[in-house]
Formats: C-alpha cells, sequence, structure tokens
C-alpha cells in the first residue's frame, strides 16, 4: 500500500481519542457518527474529522462485513503449509497470482521457516478441499510440496488490531 509511510506517522500520533475510535470501529463499523462521537467525548464534526483523517492516512483500511462461515456453507478451515520449487523463476509471483485469483484461499501468507507459505483455506466439506487440493496445490508450476491440517475447533478469532497506549 502507499500509505504504508503516512500510517505509521499517524500511528505514532495516536491518541487517547484516535485509539476510542479504532476500538470501537473494530468492534462495529456501521456504528452512527453521533453514537461515536458520544463514546469518545466529542462533537459529532469533530469525530467525523477524526474518521476522515484515520481513513485517509491509510490507518483505517477499509471497511467490511464479517460473514459466518458456517452460514455461508464453508465452514471447513484448514491450514495448508506450502513449500516451493527453489530453482523455479518466479516462483512466489506466480504462486502469490494463483493463489488471489481462487475463491477459497482466505489468507495466503508468506513466512520464514521450513515452509515458503501458509494458507487459510475454506471449504463446504473435506471432499471439496481435496478437489481443491487436487485441481489447484497438486497441478500448480512450482510447488514442490504441501501439508495441509483441518481445523478441527477455533477458540479465538478476531479481526481487532491492539491499539494499546
Amino acid at each position: 500500500m502507499a500509505k504504508t509511510s503516512e500510517s505509521k506517522t499517524a500511528a505514532a500520533g495516536f491518541d487517547g481519542i484516535d485509539r476510542r475510535i479504532l476500538e470501537l470501529l473494530q468492534r462495529d463499523s456501521l456504528i452512527a457518527n453521533q453514537d461515536l462521537a458520544e463514546r469518545v467525548g466529542l462533537s459529532p464534526p469533530a469525530c467525523l474529522k477524526r474518521v476522515r483523517r484515520l481513513r485517509e492516512t491509510g490507518v483505517i483500511e477499509r471497511s467490511v462485513a464479517l460473514v459466518s462461515p458456517r452460514l455461508a456453507g464453508l465452514p471447513l478451515l484448514t491450514v495448508i503449509r506450502v513449500k516451493l520449487e527453489l530453482h523455479v523463476k518466479n516462483a512466489a509471483t506466480r504462486f502469490e497470482k494463483l493463489m488471489a485469483a481462487e475463491p477459497r484461499v482466505q489468507q495466503c501468507m508468506m513466512v520464514a521457516g521450513e515452509f515458503d507459505y501458509i494458507l487459510l483455506v475454506r471449504s463446504r466439506d473435506v471432499g471439496h478441499y481435496q478437489e481443491f487440493a487436487r485441481e489447484v496445490l497438486a497441478s500448480a508450476p512450482g510447488i514442490r510440496s504441501y501439508a495441509s491440517e483441518i481445523v478441527l475447533s477455533v477458540s479465538k478469532s478476531t479481526t481487532e488490531i491492539p491499539i494499546g497506549g
């Protein structure tokens, strides 16, 4: 993102009100400006100005609706660790483009260590995941190997970033 250095500057300049605004918006991005202003102790115009500044500087990247994977028909979460072939030219770039085009891939993270990438993939069931593994992972050029772990339960899942003082 082009606003990375601006975001770091903005983050360093957070005051208590900015932190409280971010905490509240992370829990409910649809909160009315009037309610948000009351909860942080500002006038509505002053609150709106701060929220706009947080968006313009890239601190608030976007606002989204969090959809229930179960109710959306994709309850199975699989964690996949991927090793790429080191000698394949542009393997990482091609792999990232392939994963970006796959709607079931929720996250694709390059990591340091034994594996090159970790993926979080959503599926209807094990058969649906196996289809993904066969059609995408097993046939993709540049993948040396992969290991899959089916998530049995999730004890914590959040999108909130701690906005400490």
